[in-house]
């Protein structure tokens, strides 16, 4: 098992270069369009949780919402309950590449898992969520 961070590595590494590639003519990139997603799943979403849906540094997530207001796909508003935070609401824009977000996710997805048996995928998807949930966990630990 001593190649398992190296595949999981490229695999990773090229479904970057995928989505890169697909979202361009969108204005958005890789590490965008999980916020567009989410945002048009979830209006009014803050980016604290955020935090809570994606595992990464909040200066992360505070770069990709302003990066996203400014290029017109997320709007703030002042959170009613904690004026402290904002709410995250989706704009025409982002509700109008949502839709061809979702479906080149889930093409991409039944690329991959084209290789896989159908009664191992969900196990799978278990497994790598658990081995992910893990990584969390044991970074949170080094901080």
């Amino acid at each position: 098992m001593d190649d398992f961070i190296k595949w999981l590595s490229i695999g990773f590494r090229h479904t970057a270069m995928y989505l890169d590639k697909k979202l361009a003519p969108y204005g958005l990139n890789n590490s965008q369009y999980m916020y567009v997603v989410r945002v048009c799943e979830n209006p009014g979403v803050t980016q604290d949780q955020f935090l809570q849906m994606f595992y990464i540094h909040p200066s992360n997530v505070t770069r990709a919402v302003a990066s996203l207001e400014k290029q017109g796909f997320i709007q703030r508003r002042a959170n009613r309950q904690d004026r402290r935070t904002f709410c995250l609401f989706p704009t025409s824009r982002a509700l109008e590449v949502y839709p061809h977000i979702v479906k080149m996710r889930q093409e991409w997805q039944e690329e991959l898992l084209g290789q896989v048996e159908p009664a191992l995928r969900e196990p799978l998807r278990q497994a790598m969520e658990k081995i992910a949930l893990h990584a969390v966990e044991k970074t949170k630990q080094e901080e």
